[in-house]
């Protein structure tokens, strides 16, 4: 089978700016999408936290601090980690993932200001807590969540407290939304590379960057959403209806799926799924009660055209919060908090068979298999928004249903928070991907840079209307859109191709970002 064939052209836009592409001809069987497994949590903690500080900065804070936290890679539960303490949230959730759980407290914590930093003769620190007395549950929650932080050097602050000063750093007022950050599953392509010899890697998942993606406890930076099928397993669910990637073993196809594709697989063997005649049917985002339900933050855009923060209050009816095909937490009466990467499965009474429900509990654990409608499918990656169908542009965002909304306001959109469409306009790096006649592939990646650190000497980006034509000039018949901006990288025989257009702030310099899955060739 033939290597990859990669070219570079500076291209003329038709307004007169420049852009630099980059084009990869694809074997179709040589494809395949691998998710990265992370690697020191302090260069990640650290890379993060200087990324949110020079937000911080551009937001007009003038020394801001960021306080972060690793998520564990295999979460763990929360019951064995803190068999003493109450897992129960204020609202009523119970929570089962430790990395949750831990989140949940910190951001407690931090928003009451009960968390201190003191420095000590010999250059040592130490976390302090000042909870009121009468918090005497926080408090045991607390020192046993901080307690296991420390002992795991998971916990960070950057910049760090100035060696000499002996003054405590006291946080307080701190903004949590925006200046703590759990980090989740998302490492440097280029640590990959220098692992495993292959032709050509490239960024593929939209995954959770913005303060706004992280408004659950349940979430971290670097999260990747979407659908993701490697080696016949769904890893993740398609959660929103969205563009994918499809290769059934034979042939790659590009098409909108949703949860609506998926069966879920209970304990027992019981499968659930939306097909008019399965035995335990679910619906999405039902209008109306039903025994079944998935509720995903896309849920409120038909109803009131903003996005669905919680589940309905429902008495009686049993609940939990899943991402991926783990289970996080349950409650009972509805409004479970939906986060931007997961979903929410709602059981009335009776739904299921007698014990399922609390055996849901005690597995944590579902998997997914794809409806009969859809077929077997060997390989997948759910991006969006599809950029070209039967070779022609797809801009009707209304008619192809995608599910994307950016923040509005106070208004937090569903993640990617900043991709809005409407302003396809817009020139920014994006990478497409795209299925030529004889269906090989075809990756176009085009450089950008980040508007406020754009000179003259920086690659304009090209609009998500401007990729499409681009794609269609270079022999796609259906492409797909995939992340951009910052993210867009392509490593080509173990060499980074492109320059990404990340910059912090500071013109000139170039910064790679970490990513949670790639496209893999050879």
């Amino acid at each position: 089978m033939p290597d990859i064939d990669y070219q570079r052209q500076r291209i003329q836009l038709e307004d007169g700016a420049w852009a630099t592409a980059h084009r990869v001809d694809i074997p179709a069987a040589k494809l395949k999408f691998e998710d990265l497994h992370p690697m020191s949590s302090y260069i990640r903690q650290q890379d993060i936290a200087r990324m949110y500080y020079a937000r911080a900065q551009a937001r007009g804070e003038a020394n801001p601090h960021i306080l972060s936290w690793t998520a564990m890679q295999t979460d763990r539960r929360a019951s064995q980690l803190f068999p003493q303490l109450s897992l129960t949230a204020d609202d009523g959730e119970n929570i089962i993932s430790a990395n949750s759980f831990i989140t949940y407290i910190l951001r407690k914590v931090l928003a009451a200001g009960w968390l201190q930093l003191h420095e000590y003769l010999g250059d040592t620190y130490e976390w302090q807590l000042d909870i009121p007395a009468v918090q005497s549950e926080w408090r045991a929650r607390a020192e046993a969540v901080l307690g296991w932080l420390e002992d795991a050097i998971q916990l960070d602050l950057y910049p760090n407290i100035e060696r000499g000063s002996y003054q405590p750093r006291i946080f307080r007022p701190f903004d949590v939304r925006h200046n703590f950050v759990r980090i989740g599953r998302c490492d440097f392509i280029r640590h990959f590379v220098q692992n495993h010899e292959r032709e050509a890697l490239f960024n593929t998942s939209h995954f959770l960057h913005e303060h706004d993606d992280l408004i659950s406890h349940h979430s971290g930076y670097g999260d990747a959403i979407g659908l993701m099928v490697a080696a016949n397993t769904i890893l993740r669910p398609p959660v929103y209806r969205r563009g994918a990637l499809l290769c059934d073993g034979e042939s790659w196809r590009v098409e909108t799926v949703s949860l609506a594709e998926v069966k879920l697989i209970l304990p027992g063997d019981i499968a659930i799924s939306a097909d008019a005649g399965a035995k335990y049917r679910f619906g999405i985002n039902p209008a109306e009660d039903v025994p079944i339900a998935l509720y995903t933050r896309a849920g409120g855009l038909s109803q009131s055209g903003r996005p669905l923060q919680h589940s309905p209050e429902a008495a009686g009816r049993l609940e939990y919060v899943l991402v991926n095909r783990q289970i996080l937490s349950w409650k009972r009466g509805g409004g479970l908090h939906i986060p931007q990467n997961g979903f929410v499965l709602s059981l009335a009474e009776g739904a299921l068979p007698a014990g399922v429900s609390e055996q849901i509990i005690e597995d944590a654990w579902v998997e997914y298999q794809f409806a009969d409608s859809v077929g077997p499918i060997v390989s997948g990656i759910q991006a969006g928004p599809i950029l070209l169908q039967s070779g022609e542009p797809v801009m009707d965002r209304e008619a192809s249903g995608e599910e994307f909304y950016a923040s509005q306001g106070e208004t937090i959109g569903i993640s990617p928070v900043h991709m809005d469409l409407a302003g396809a306009g817009d020139r920014k790096a994006r990478t497409g991907l795209g299925i030529k006649a004889d269906g090989d592939l075809l990756l176009l990646l085009v450089d950008g840079c980040e508007s406020a650190s754009r000179s003259d000497r920086d690659s304009a980006g090209v609009s998500l209307t401007e990729l499409a034509g681009l794609l269609r000039e270079a022999g796609a018949l259906d492409a797909l859109n995939l992340s951009g901006e910052g993210s867009c990288h392509l490593f080509v025989q173990g060499g980074l191709a492109n320059t990404p257009s990340d910059r912090r702030g500071r013109p000139g310099v170039v910064y790679e970002r970490m990513l949670p899955s790639i496209g893999v060739v050879g």
